[in-house]
């Protein structure tokens, strides 16, 4: 018995050092201006994101949360719970609303419309 609870409590000793070592990793920054997304390839959410930003010249980081351990491990890290999720700068953005993520690039520093593009132009 005394084995079987050693086995428990070094196993959630070893997920509690995975978990923060993984928010250490995911979490904004103070002061960063960087965006990361985490994405999957079949979500339009994600496309439309990703294009924009193309569109923009504004340098991204993506993570695949489905093909990748940095993708699985940030949505972990950041309490994902549908994709996509931005970091962009200080902030952490879950889910797509181009006016919220809009208000985050031009409070990273980055240059966009003050408006996003509407979905009619896809």
């Amino acid at each position: 018995m005394k084995k079987l609870l050693f086995i428990i409590l070094i196993a959630v000793v070893i997920l509690f050092s995975v978990d923060r070592l993984a928010a250490h990793l995911h979490q904004p920054k103070q002061g960063s201006t960087d965006v990361v997304i985490y994405t999957t390839a079949w979500c339009p959410y994600c496309t439309v994101l990703r294009t924009t930003l193309n569109q923009y010249d504004i340098p991204f980081t993506e993570y695949d949360t489905e093909k990748s351990i940095q993708g699985l491990t940030g949505y972990w890290a950041l309490r994902g719970r549908g994709v996509p999720i931005s970091v962009i700068g200080e902030e952490v953005i879950h889910g797509y609303d181009g006016q919220i993520i809009t208000d985050a690039l031009v409070g990273a520093g980055h240059e966009i419309a003050p408006k996003w593009p509407s979905d009619e132009t896809q």
